[in-house]
């Protein structure tokens, strides 16, 4: 992982800083996973099996973590299915992502749960007749703005360290699905 930059040495709100220092990796997921055609069989099924790699490895790390998670929602379990419908294989999770520390679960969710959001656009592209829970497990209302919310207090009101975890665990888990949609070229 490149050297993370500190929250907040260019001042402003902490989510802003958030969003500006993970914005490369996050522009880089969306390139990796932009080559999957999801109304092609084959393609859907590695776009499927690309984010269960990353997605089961990050749900295992935050069940870790319950207390500092606000209304978390595993999508797991849906994946899980969808891949079973398609016939593939589960990845395993694995279990040395991530290091113990409750900003960096809080990072790890910001991004799980900002993907929900691409989830919605990319639902209606899946081809018909394919399983599409997991991309159609969309927020609640109300659930995306109370979760930043949480996520800008719990930044404005922390110490450098726990905003470098956040950090951290942000670009972390962008770089794991990066990596995950690139095993499946």
């Amino acid at each position: 992982m490149d050297t993370v930059e500190r929250i907040g040495s260019q001042g402003g709100s902490g989510l802003a800083e958030l969003r500006r220092v993970s914005r490369k990796a996050h522009e880089a997921v969306d390139e990796a996973f932009s080559r999957f055609n999801l109304a092609d069989r084959e393609s859907y099924g590695a776009f499927l099996t690309a984010h269960a790699g990353a997605l089961l490895t990050a749900e295992t790390y935050l069940a870790k973590h319950p207390s500092v998670l606000p209304s978390w929602h595993s999508r797991s379990e849906l994946l899980k299915e969808d891949l079973r419908q398609m016939g593939l294989e589960v990845p395993a999770a694995r279990q040395d992502i991530f290091h113990e520390h409750d900003g960096m679960a809080l990072g790890v969710l910001y991004v799980l749960e900002g993907s929900r959001l691409g989830g919605r656009v990319l639902s209606a592209r899946v081809g018909e007749g394919l399983p599409r829970a997991y991309l159609s497990a969309f927020h609640q209302k109300g659930e995306w703005p109370e979760f930043l919310a949480h996520l800008e207090h719990s930044l404005n009101e922390s110490d450098v360290a726990q905003c470098e975890a956040v950090t951290a665990g942000a670009v972390l888990t962008f770089d794991l699905f990066r990596n995950s949609a690139g095993s499946q070229a």
